[in-house]
């Protein structure tokens, strides 16, 4: 498959296919040859647009870990991000895991503004890089409590 830019449409389709294994085995489960997937991801004036979005849709139906480039891709471009979430083993506990990964949040803040920080006014790089490991920890143990309750509410309607 061709070259594609970072943070382009065309990369995320390329992720997509890579999460199923590739184009070869992309093409096989949408039922389309590898040379019209291939040339789905190139920008053309005979062919404008690119690949189709119900191909995209159909991909992530069968296999959902390519439709996860796609909406990364997405959330980017409309100012958010896209958190998978996991539900294995989620439980009502898990407010317990949300308290200590923000009690890990708090605790790199307050290295961050200590005075053994290379500058205790503001994030250094290192110690934001450090933050963000431990948002992303929050957000997921968060988001993932989220689907489990939401999960448990469909069926009250």
């Amino acid at each position: 498959m061709r070259y594609t830019r970072p943070g382009s449409i065309q990369n995320a389709v390329r992720e997509a296919y890579g999460a199923v294994g590739g184009l070869e085995n992309a093409s096989t489960d949408l039922g389309i040859g590898v040379s019209t997937l291939s040339y789905g991801t190139e920008r053309s004036d005979h062919r404008p647009g690119g690949i189709g979005v119900n191909y995209l849709d159909s991909l992530g139906r069968i296999e959902p870990r390519a439709a996860a480039p796609i909406a990364k891709h997405f959330a980017m471009l409309a100012g958010g991000v896209f958190q998978p979430v996991d539900l294995a083993g989620v439980t009502a506990s898990d407010v317990y895991r949300i308290a200590k990964e923000f009690s890990d949040v708090l605790t790199k803040d307050a290295l961050a503004h200590s005075a053994t920080s290379a500058n205790p006014s503001d994030y250094t790089v290192k110690e934001a890089s450090e933050q963000l490991v431990e948002l992303d920890e929050l957000i997921a143990v968060a988001v993932s409590f989220r689907a489990a309750l939401r999960e448990k509410t469909e069926g009250t309607r």
